[in-house]
């Protein structure tokens, strides 16, 4: 486990205050070992079973590796490699232990989680049915899927949960869906087509790839309230959006290894290539409507169990980067979702 130092000032000027963006010819290639320590992540993220930022720190008590964590108010939720959801207080313990998850997602403000349980699986036997959960510390509100075949929550906003889902009879397609927690039903989006990958926290964007059949690996970013094409792009995949929806985040849209080889900010509005960093990066997301945050590997990779990394921050005004956290040696660095 990493020794937590001070919180530097903030060293990236934020995008308000830069009147004229430096906008680079071409990537920025970084040597995230060389950059200079700035603040820590202003976002839960997690080292190992570790979580920290925005909140206290809290170690996970599981002895398998971690699917995906979220915070809730001061506690934490994880999901295990084994199907486990654990609900860990702000002392540490255990207090609840849901079987069957695979899938959580939290909004913003920590002030709330959805989460689905799914059935056992059974080898040689197509299973189906799921309940997708709204948690908000206080109560739980639930809602029984029962033609579900695969369940992902996407996002939750202020007031929906977003999720993909194949149901019976369709098991192969996946499709968009909301709902708003108390409601008797979800809600298909039809303005989205394909395979989401994204969903904006204000609910007004999505990314998607075509239909699985098709094998095309472009991305469409969608205006979810008109199914507005806003752009398509066959170079980047879009797995994010910054808080104010003006940013898309795109990785390669073919993956040949164990990380992305470019992050790329493009305009939500054009596809317009707004910044590119090169290196090899685990995973990006947006930290505000100003910052990415990348999880670098610094040495190693892969399986390579001599590997370290690293989380980077990058400006969306001038592509100038920092170290976000110390160069660490741990196997799974990522974000709360």
């Amino acid at each position: 486990m990493p020794t937590q130092t001070p919180t530097p000032k903030p060293s990236l000027t934020p995008r308000s205050a830069s009147k004229t963006p430096q906008i680079p010819s071409g990537p920025v290639a970084l040597e995230a070992a060389k950059l200079t320590q700035g603040r820590d992540p202003q976002l839960a993220y997690r080292f190992d079973r570790t979580v920290l930022g925005a909140g206290k720190e809290l170690k996970v008590p599981s002895s398998g590796s971690l699917m995906e964590v979220a915070r809730l108010g001061t506690s934490v939720l994880a999901t295990t490699s084994g199907g486990d959801l654990l609900k860990v207080s702000s002392s540490g313990a255990v207090v609840r232990r849901t079987p069957h998850v695979m899938t959580l997602a939290g909004t913003a403000d920590q002030s709330a989680v959805a989460y689905a349980t799914t059935p056992a699986v059974v080898v040689g036997q197509q299973t189906y049915g799921a309940t997708l959960y709204a948690d908000d510390g206080a109560s739980e509100k639930s809602l029984e899927l029962p033609d579900v075949q695969s369940i992902f929550v996407l996002a939750y906003t202020k007031d929906t949960i977003y999720y993909k889902a194949s149901v019976k009879g369709a098991e192969t397609t996946l499709k968009l869906y909301s709902w708003t927690p108390g409601a008797a039903k979800a809600v298909l989006v039809k303005t989205v087509t394909g395979d989401a990958l994204a969903v904006s926290q204000d609910g007004r964007l999505a990314s998607a790839l075509p239909a699985n059949s098709s094998g095309d690996g472009c991305s469409t970013v969608f205006e979810i309230a008109t199914g507005k094409k806003r752009f398509k792009t066959c170079d980047y995949r879009v797995t994010g959006f910054t808080p104010d929806g003006d940013v898309a985040i795109g990785t390669p849209a073919y993956g040949d290894s164990y990380c992305s080889n470019i992050i790329t900010a493009l305009d939500s509005r054009t596809g317009a290539v707004q910044h590119q960093w090169s290196g090899c990066f685990y995973e990006a997301v947006a930290e505000d409507e100003q910052h990415l945050l990348l999880v670098a590997v610094v040495a190693g990779g892969g399986q390579d169990p001599n590997t370290k990394s690293t989380v980077v921050r990058c400006s969306l005004d001038t592509a100038a980067c920092e170290r976000a956290t110390e160069v660490v040696s741990a196997k799974q660095i990522d974000f709360a979702r």
